[in-house]
C-alpha cells in the first residue's frame, strides 16, 4: 500500500509539471494561438532619424573671489551678483538662474615652507534662450564685470524636439502600414490592420559646447562679447507596431 500510495503520488507530481508546461507554452503563444483562422500576425520595427539645428543657447558664468579674509569674498560675490541680476533682470525672452554658492581655504603655497592660507569662493548664473543675440551680448557684460565663462553651448529646445517627433511619428506610422500591407501580400493575403502601436522617442547624438577660456577680466579692456554658432541635434524616434493580416 506504501509503495502504491508513492507511486500515486508521483504519477499526480508528474502530471501536475506536465499540465504547467503545457501552460507555459500555451501562454508564450496566446498572440498567435487566439487569432482565427486564415489571419496572420505581423511584427515590425521601424526607426525615424533627422537632423534639426540647435535653436537654444545656453550661456553658464562664474563669479570668483579669492582674498584672505572670508568676509570680503562674500561681499565681493554678493555685490556683483547683485549688480549682474539687476544687469539681466526683466530681458524679455531670457531666462536667468543662480547656481552654486560655496567657499572654501586653501593653501597658496602648498610646496613651500610656510603655508600661505587663501580663501575662494564662487558663484554661479546661468542665462538661457532661443534669442542667442541677447544671451551673448549679456554674457559679454557680465563677463566686463570679472564673471569668467564655465561654459557655452547651444541645444534644441522642447518644444522644437516634440514638434519634430510627432512629425517623424507620422511618418513612421504611415511606412509601417506599407511595410505591413507588403508583407500581407506576399503571404497571400489582401487585408491587414494595425493592432497595436508602441513609440519610443528619444534625442540622440552628443555635441560638444562651445568652450570659453576663463580669464580673468581688466577693467581696463573693454570687453568683446562672446560668439557662439548653433550646431545639429539628431532627433530620433522608433515605432513598434503589430498588425493584423487576412
Amino acid at each position: 500500500m506504501r509503495q502504491a500510495t508513492r507511486l500515486l503520488t508521483s504519477t499526480s507530481l508528474i502530471c501536475s509539471m506536465l499540465l504547467g508546461l503545457a501552460s507555459g507554452v500555451a501562454s508564450a503563444q496566446t498572440p498567435i494561438t487566439l487569432l482565427p483562422e486564415g489571419q496572420t500576425l505581423i511584427t515590425l520595427t521601424l526607426t525615424e532619424r533627422t537632423r534639426v539645428g540647435q535653436d537654444t543657447l545656453t550661456a553658464d558664468l562664474r563669479i570668483e573671489v579669492d582674498d584672505r579674509d572670508p568676509a570680503v569674498v562674500q561681499n565681493r560675490i554678493n555685490t556683483v551678483m547683485a549688480e549682474a541680476l539687476e544687469l539681466t533682470r526683466n530681458i524679455d525672452g531670457v531666462s536667468v538662474a543662480t547656481g552654486y554658492y560655496g567657499i572654501y581655504q586653501f593653501n597658496r603655497n602648498p610646496a613651500g615652507n610656510r603655508a600661505d592660507e587663501m580663501w575662494r569662493g564662487s558663484q554661479n548664473i546661468t542665462l538661457e534662450s532661443r534669442d542667442s543675440a541677447k544671451v551673448l551680448e549679456l554674457a559679454g557684460q557680465l563677463q566686463a564685470k570679472g564673471f569668467l565663462m564655465n561654459q557655452l553651448s547651444y541645444s534644441l529646445s522642447t518644444e522644437q524636439a516634440d514638434e519634430v517627433r510627432d512629425s517623424l511619428m507620422e511618418a513612421a506610422l504611415v511606412r509601417a502600414q506599407q511595410k505591413a500591407e507588403r508583407a500581407a501580400r506576399a503571404l497571400g493575403k489582401s487585408n491587414v490592420e494595425l493592432a497595436s502601436v508602441d513609440i519610443d522617442s528619444q534625442s540622440g547624438g552628443y555635441y560638444p559646447p562651445v568652450m570659453m577660456r576663463s580669464m580673468a577680466a581688466d577693467a581696463r579692456t573693454e570687453m568683446a562679447a562672446p560668439v557662439a554658432d548653433a550646431g545639429e541635434t539628431e532627433v530620433t524616434l522608433t515605432v513598434r507596431v503589430q498588425a493584423v493580416a487576412r
